[in-house]
């Protein structure tokens, strides 16, 4: 209701009400972030006593925010505002008559209103407005805690993603050691087999040769002399079968006897429609599959970095090809030339696995036994530009892929 119609009420009437609306205004502007009041009511913040001559100013400032004025009505309790302060807050149809009827009347007990009461009253609406103030701030609060409880729980996912990421990694790690460790276990199995083979054929060639020849006369042991020959003559035999069997020629030997007729059933691993067998595709392809992967060692390094010394040429694709099994799981084997060499033996790789050929063996035929050696159920890739280990190892059923191709992928 505008200053005409509520004209008949006195500002003095109304203090009450203006001293409370000054109190919600000061406790609000404390607060952060502090609620909305008219910037008319500052001036009076902290004043022990708003003066007559005052009354009607703030009483023009809170009529004209009606914002304000409907806040502080929701806010004025009984022992905070009296009835006529509430009526004009409210400002309701009607309420200036009804202002009339208990001005008129609190005027006729204006003398008897006690100065103690009047304190104590203006310490309550103080608290009520304190309280009001927190409960304006109450929303603003939760809100914070909200977004902070938000942080909060993006940061425990964050986190918990990161460790998984981690534990993968080993897994995969755990996983590649493992099959190292197997296929070192295949070649323990297989050195031993191969000796095993050619002790047997040697035993079975002694043993033919005896049958075709007459049995000596039994020697007849009558001294201890006669005794100590023959312990003598037993000692040199296993002495001779021992060297047998530690002769590195002859395990080689028997292992290509053993294994060089036996027909290969392997089958090369298919590749997805429309990628070429030599393209850089097919290379990704086959280092992501669980194939075993060997590596012409040389015959990609002088194509990679013909410009380097072999030891550097080794280091470097030595380092790619650990990179390569770190990002695709790849089982590989890198095979070089020359296990005299100096430094040969000091590459020792966690990832991968790398093969010197042995003295008077290259390593083209070590890459042709590696082939043979593995089980016809696993796949093999090679890769290779020479033409004649590609010529063997399709041959042999395995898959075939250019240095080139390799190089782009490193």
């Amino acid at each position: 209701m505008d200053e005409e119609q509520g004209a008949g009420v006195e500002h003095r009437h109304l203090r009450s009400a203006l001293e409370f609306a000054v109190l919600m205004a000061a406790e609000g502007q404390k607060r952060k972030p502090a609620v909305p009041f008219p910037k008319d009511l500052r001036p009076f913040f902290n004043k022990p006593r708003l003066t007559n001559s005052a009354l009607g100013r703030l009483r023009r400032c809170i009529e004209g925010d009606p914002v304000f004025r409907t806040r502080l009505s929701a806010g004025a309790l009984p022992e905070l505002v009296d009835d006529i302060g509430r009526l004009w807050l409210a400002d309701a149809k009607g309420w200036e008559q009804q202002a009339s009827v208990l001005a008129s009347a609190a005027d006729a007990a204006v003398d008897d209103v006690d100065l103690k009461t009047q304190l104590k009253r203006a310490e309550k609406r103080r608290a009520a407005a304190e309280q009001a103030t927190v409960r304006a701030q109450a929303e603003l609060v939760h809100r914070d805690e909200v977004a902070q409880m938000q942080s909060i729980e993006i940061d425990d996912l964050r986190a918990e993603l990161a460790k998984s990421e981690e534990i993968v990694f080993e897994i995969r790690t755990e996983l590649l050691d493992v099959r190292m460790d197997v296929r070192h276990a295949r070649d323990r199995e297989a050195a031993a087999e191969a000796k095993w083979a050619t002790l047997t054929d040697q035993l079975t060639d002694q043993l033919t040769a005896a049958r075709r020849q007459p049995a000596p006369p039994a020697p007849v042991l009558d001294n201890s002399a006669d005794v100590a020959a023959a312990a003598s003559a037993a000692r040199a035999l296993a002495e001779q079968l021992e060297s047998l069997l530690s002769t590195p020629q002859a395990v080689e030997a028997s292992t290509k006897q053993a294994r060089g007729n036996r027909p290969i059933h392997r089958t090369p691993v298919a590749l997805p429609g429309g990628v070429i067998g030599s393209s850089a595709e097919a290379a990704e392809y086959l280092a992501r599959s669980d194939a075993q992967m060997l590596i012409d060692g040389y015959n990609v390094t002088k194509l990679g970095w013909p410009n380097r010394s072999l030891e550097r040429q080794r280091v470097a694709l030595l380092d790619a090809m650990e990179n390569l099994a770190r990002r695709f799981g790849t089982d590989a084997t890198v095979v070089f030339d020359g296990a005299s060499i100096v430094g040969a033996h000091a590459d020792r790789r966690r990832l991968i696995r790398v093969v010197y050929s042995p003295e008077g063996v290259i390593a083209d035929d070590v890459i042709r036994d590696e082939v043979r050696r593995l089980p016809t159920n696993c796949a093999v890739v090679v890769v290779t530009n020479d033409a004649e280990i590609v010529r063997d190892v399709r041959a042999d059923g395995a898959n075939v892929v250019p240095s080139n191709a390799l190089l782009a992928i490193l």
